[in-house]
């Protein structure tokens, strides 16, 4: 699985566990809806600032967002 999509999960357990709608988890974290829908999507690269907004959001250090990081993600040919 690529970064994007990992990251993308990791943000979807996080709102899951903390019961928090895309609204809410972006309000709390300084950030707009649509940019943390695009984070949710996967399909773009999340900025480092737009993960720190949410680790803001969440009251979590970026440490424990990545946290359950254990496998390597892929690189898109593209990419390198």
């Amino acid at each position: 699985m690529n970064a994007s999509k990992l990251i993308a999960q990791r943000i979807l357990e996080l709102k899951k566990r903390e019961n928090l709608t895309v609204e809410k988890l972006a309000w709390r974290g300084g950030l707009s809806k649509s940019c943390v829908g695009y984070a949710l999507k996967g399909i773009y690269d999340t900025k480092i600032s737009t993960i720190t907004g949410i680790c803001a959001s969440l009251k979590i250090s970026l440490a424990e967002f990545f946290s359950t990081f254990t496998e390597i993600p892929e690189v898109e040919e593209d990419k390198i």
